[in-house]
């Protein structure tokens, strides 16, 4: 049996596509995947940086606005709020959203419900 032999353009034609096989596979995961992560990143800062408190007085969708959900809150300050949260908070009820935390506190009668945007967000990543 006679092995298999390889001229030396074949190797040098074999090498090329490896290599190119070997950049393609580093632009998708440095440019594509650290996206996706200094995304979460941006985000997370952004919700971080909110501060709000008030009486949930509207919930409504902008549609200049990508039809984003918004809750109006009854000290004219109105914030985006996430899909998974919209049927969480009723009209009448107290929010709190301290800055530096990605948590937001829901009164309701003598009930208190956590809303975490980290945790909606850690969903996407799964």
């Amino acid at each position: 049996m006679k092995a298999l032999e390889l001229s030396n353009k074949q190797l040098k034609n074999i090498l090329n596509i490896s290599i190119s096989l070997f950049a393609v596979f580093i632009f998708v995961k440095s440019f594509i995947m650290d996206t996706n992560r200094s995304k979460y990143e941006r985000s997370l800062k952004n919700i971080r940086e909110q501060s709000f408190e008030g009486i949930v007085i509207d919930k409504g969708f902008e549609k200049f606005n990508h039809n984003a959900s918004m809750i109006y809150l009854s000290n004219n300050r109105k914030f985006a709020v996430f899909g998974q949260f919209w049927a969480e908070i009723k009209i009448g009820d107290s929010l709190v959203k301290k800055k530096g935390e990605t948590i937001i506190t829901v009164y309701r009668n003598k009930e208190k419900l956590v809303l975490d945007n980290k945790d909606v967000m850690n969903s996407w990543k799964k």
